[in-house]
Order: structure tokens, then C-alpha cells, then sequence
């Protein structure tokens, strides 16, 4: 089994209680695996991976309410409430350094494409330098919508345990589905149809 594969968990639940605990570490090991960002190609990333707890990955969020502001590349500011109404949304979580992020991006392109009259995609980068962020959309062909997560505030409200993360929000604007680590076109077409479409 790959290392990818070890390091992948979705979470499909009912809204659970808040654990602070759980959330403590999920922040603790997001703040260590990205002290070396620059370098790193994925938090939680590499041999290790397997050794990482991934079984809580999201559950905090799963049922809550999504509201968040961010800005896009073009430094416009954006409140996440102009998506709800809409149709659910894909949220991908990703960054310049991380090379399992890079290697998903296309395939989150054509995913968007073949389904853009049914789901909304949103792209956020994760505590990178702009600069590399805007250089990765271009080579990769992204045209969904981007924007930054500079602090990682947005990141750690979805209670994910790695890069890259796809969080999965319902029409009501509710999280349903947080996914961490690396979705190919076909297991994110299934993913959205079986918990956006069904």
C-alpha cells in the first residue's frame, strides 16, 4: 500500500460533540509538519505517514455551518456566504510545495468542468507565498475559483490533518465530507456524487 493511500481518511458522520483534544493535536501536527514548509512536499507526507493518527480527520467539523472570509488572487475580498445558495461546493486545500497537491490540481480541473452546472469548486492555498501559489494555477490550468489561506485559520476550521484536503459542503452550506489526501478524477467524481449528488 503507498504511503498516499495510508495517509487518506474520510470522514462521514453525524455532527459529533466538540473534542477539544482532538482538535489540539490536529493543530500541534499541522504547526510541526509545516515549520518546513518551504521544503516539505506534503504535511504528513512521506514513509512516515502510516505511523500518523488520521482517524479523527475532520470529524469536528462535519455538520457545521461553513463562513469564512478570504481573498482572491486578484486581492479582491470574498465572503465564502456568496457560494452557499448556489449548489453544494468542493473546497481543495492545497500549496505550491506540496507535490501530491500539484499532482491532484488537474484532475480538480476536469472534475470542475465536467461538473460545473451541478457543484461549485473553491481552491485555497495553504500558508504559501502568494507568488508560487498564482505560478502553480497557472501551470497547472486551474480556472475555478482561488484564493489564500494565508494564516491557515481556514484550514484548521476544517479540522484536516494533512495536505492536500478536499472538504465537501452540502447546498445548505454545511460541512458533510472532509477528505485528506490525494483524490484522482475518478474517486472525486465518485466522492461528490455519492455525498453532494445523492
Amino acid at each position: 500500500m503507498s504511503s498516499e493511500s495510508e495517509t487518506t481518511q474520510t470522514v462521514r458522520t453525524t455532527k459529533p460533540r466538540l473534542r477539544f483534544g482532538a482538535l489540539a493535536i490536529a493543530l500541534a501536527l499541522i504547526a510541526a509538519a509545516c515549520g518546513g514548509a518551504a521544503s516539505d512536499t506534503s504535511v504528513l507526507g512521506g514513509d512516515d505517514a502510516s505511523s500518523v493518527d488520521v482517524s479523527n480527520a475532520g470529524e469536528e467539523s462535519v455538520g457545521d455551518r461553513v463562513n469564512f472570509q478570504f481573498n482572491d488572487f486578484d486581492g479582491q475580498e470574498i465572503d465564502f456566504s456568496e457560494f452557499s445558495g448556489d449548489g453544494p461546493v468542493v473546497i481543495n486545500v492545497f500549496a505550491a510545495w506540496c507535490a501530491t497537491c500539484v499532482a491532484e490540481l488537474p484532475d480538480f480541473e476536469t472534475v470542475s468542468n465536467n461538473l460545473a452546472s451541478d457543484v461549485q469548486f473553491l481552491g485555497l492555498s495553504f500558508q504559501d507565498r502568494p507568488e508560487d501559489s498564482i505560478a502553480l494555477i497557472e501551470t497547472t490550468g486551474v480556472t475555478f475559483q482561488t484564493g489564500f489561506d494565508t494564516d491557515g485559520a481556514i484550514f484548521s476550521q476544517f479540522q484536516g490533518l494533512g495536505l492536500p484536503t478536499t472538504v465537501f459542503i452540502d447546498e445548505n452550506g454545511e460541512v458533510v465530507t472532509v477528505h485528506s489526501g490525494v483524490l484522482t478524477e475518478a474517486s472525486l467524481t465518485e466522492a461528490i456524487e455519492e455525498d453532494l449528488l445523492s
